[in-house]
């Protein structure tokens, strides 16, 4: 089975033009396999990203791009595997590839789902969104954060697709709600709880406020009740569930204000680094398996910095927007 940072070679090296026939045949087949949902969102991310230097390309250009994107879907569903190299050679040639790559994953993803139509909304770094759905269901979203959901649900179950952070407050209903996820699925039927599940994360989580949720992993499937949440250590598979004693700090993003219980340094570098969009490397050679606790009101990065300085040990050096942590 192919790791992530391999199906991301594979997906890039056909962006980039690099690649063998077969190497086209596998971005085929891991664009349409839901499990690699998650990785191609992020690899998307990047490229936009990255095609932010762009901003300055006519808007009659961008126009033809999607034009010519359209007709290269058109020939893509056909799937004639002697045209394959054809057609991705052709995709280099007729505009941006950063930019053709954004609108055909989006779409391909999109057509290839059930017959339900599902929106996207996406969160970009230090943003938080406000969002309600067909049912009456409140959510907010987190930094860096990509929901999937459709206009109006289906009559047997409420079912939307969550990579991020985001705070629920489900509207009861007899129809299951149900959040998957790439680490674990969440099935309520009404209830107020937040979810952790950031894709590049060690530590992954569900905290209920009211209600009951049920939460199904690979491993086992546990049911959580008021001030109970549970942490999966994706790294070791560790699960563990627990009582809460103050459940506003599960949702004090919402507030603005950084919440650690027990958490792995990197997985604080992750989250400083989608609300300032800032880069953080750790100096190599050293280890850093410090866990943090506390809390911080946020209202610098600059003062968190030193915050973990003080409370770790582990210092940092800041030059513009990239900052390096050593010991």
């Amino acid at each position: 089975m192919k790791s992530n940072n391999e199906k991301e070679k594979t997906i890039r090296r056909f962006l980039e033009n690099l690649y063998t026939k077969e190497e086209v045949e596998q971005f085929f087949r891991d664009i349409k396999d839901r499990e690699n949902d998650i990785l191609l969102n992020d690899i998307i991310w990047e490229l936009e990203k990255e095609s932010g230097s762009q901003e300055n390309t006519p808007a009659v250009n961008r126009e033809q791009y999607k034009q010519e994107a359209r007709q290269l879907l058109k020939r893509l569903e056909k799937r004639k595997k002697r045209h394959l190299r054809q057609i991705a050679v052709s995709v280099a040639a007729m505009a941006s590839v950063l930019f053709l790559a954004i609108y055909i994953f989006h779409n391909i993803k999109t057509t290839e789902t059930s017959s339900i139509l599902y929106s996207e909304t996406v969160t970009s770094y230090g943003e938080k969104r406000w969002l309600m759905f067909s049912d009456s269901t409140r959510v907010v979203l987190n930094s860096r954060t990509i929901i999937a959901y459709p206009d109006n649900f289906g009559k047997n179950e409420r079912r939307i697709r969550l990579s991020g952070e985001a705070y629920f407050d489900v509207n009861k209903d007899n129809t299951p709600f149900i959040i998957e996820t790439g680490r674990f699925d969440i099935q309520v039927l009404g209830t107020s709880f937040n979810v952790k599940a950031y894709n590049e994360d060690e530590i992954v989580s569900v905290a209920v406020n009211e209600g009951r949720v049920q939460v199904s992993m690979s491993e086992a499937t546990l049911v959580l009740k008021p001030k109970e949440k549970i942490t999966l250590n994706t790294r070791t598979g560790e699960i563990m569930k627990e009582i809460v004693r103050n459940e506003a700090h599960s949702s004090a993003w919402i507030q603005g204000w950084l919440c650690f219980d027990r958490t792995p340094i990197r997985d604080i570098a992750r989250e400083l680094e989608r609300i300032y969009g800032c880069s953080i490397v750790f100096k190599e050679g050293a280890e850093f398996n410090n866990l943090i606790s506390g809390e911080h009101d946020n209202r610098s990065l600059e003062s968190v910095l030193r915050s973990i300085e003080y409370t770790s040990g582990i210092k940092y050096l800041k030059n513009d927007n990239e900052i390096l942590f050593y010991k």
